[in-house]
């Protein structure tokens, strides 16, 4: 399996994530705690099996996996949150301007230069997410717009989540850095558990299940295995087919046919994030050449 493949299999399987979501019917914190959890026990499942469980081993730096441990918490409650008060499109959609706001962010804590092209891409983003939020205002709900605000959430901290992860990436194997926020996030949420009153049929077991399992576990090797092969500026491209599958997904399973001005904010928004993608590559390749 060539690694463009992975990544391709990688960002359909997670499109599909806020379909599946949609019939789990329990409340927002139990759903992704079961999430987290079966993540993290599969993930250690694959880190056992591989005998590789000296990765685990972080050292000092256990605490910044802790506090991405909690922003993955917050990003994924508040994009559950999102899709179930709004439609999958406008959730996914929005929460996919996250790589706009690492680029604001990255001049702010990394001390990157903040380009003219990444001003560009914000306008384009921006313009994007007026569309969309104009779809919901002239259909007047209020959970819609809640929604937004909740995958604008989403967004912000998963921006924050891959600055911080930055420094670490070299120095810790992901697996262990997905594991441990899984980890994290399960015993955040645990109290949940005696808070509120639900009930699990063993569909929705299952539901849960490979949500955390396929869903997470699974994609993110599919993604880690691909990344070997692929170059990393061409990542972002086919990542951008997550949103694109989630709209298709919710229209054939869900009924949910966004409307043509929710469907241009999209494509704004998508465009925004593969200008930066592609511009970074461009650039990166003439450094290369030039060197």
């Amino acid at each position: 399996m060539s690694g463009y493949f992975k990544i391709i299999l990688a960002a359909i399987i997670w499109g599909s994530l806020g379909t599946v979501v949609r019939f789990i019917h329990l409340p927002t914190l139990i759903l992704v705690f079961y999430r987290v959890s079966f993540a993290a026990i599969a993930i250690f499942v694959y880190i056992a099996m591989r005998h590789k469980t000296e990765v685990l081993a972080v050292g000092k730096r256990l605490y910044w996996i802790i506090a991405m441990g909690i922003l993955l918490t917050i990003n994924w409650t508040a994009f559950f949150f999102s899709i179930r008060l709004t439609s999958v499109a406008n959730a996914v959609l929005i929460t996919y301007t996250a790589p706009i706001f690492v680029a604001i962010l990255a001049p702010l804590i990394l001390k990157e230069k903040l380009e003219k092209i990444t001003i560009l891409s914000l306008g384009i983003s921006l313009v994007g997410t007026a569309l969309i939020v104009s779809a919901s205002v002239t259909g007047l709900s209020k959970s819609a717009l809640a929604g937004i605000l909740w995958a604008v959430v989403s967004a912000i901290t998963y921006a924050v989540l891959v600055i911080i992860s930055k420094p670490l990436a070299d120095k810790i194997d992901p697996v262990a850095i997905i594991f441990y926020e899984e980890l994290v996030g399960a015993i955040i949420l645990s109290p949940a558990l005696f808070i509120y009153k639900f009930s699990i049929s063993p569909l929705t077991l299952f539901i849960l299940f490979v949500v955390g399992a396929f869903h997470t576990a699974f994609a993110a090797a599919l993604y880690l295995n691909g990344l070997r092969d692929v170059k990393a500026q061409q990542v972002g491209i086919f990542t951008y087919l997550d949103p694109a599958s989630a709209v298709v997904f919710a229209a054939i399973f869900l009924g949910e046919i966004p409307r043509p001005v929710t469907i241009l904010g999209g494509l704004f928004i998508i465009a925004s994030g593969l200008i930066l993608v592609m511009v970074t590559r461009q650039r990166v390749e003439t450094e290369v050449v030039s060197e």
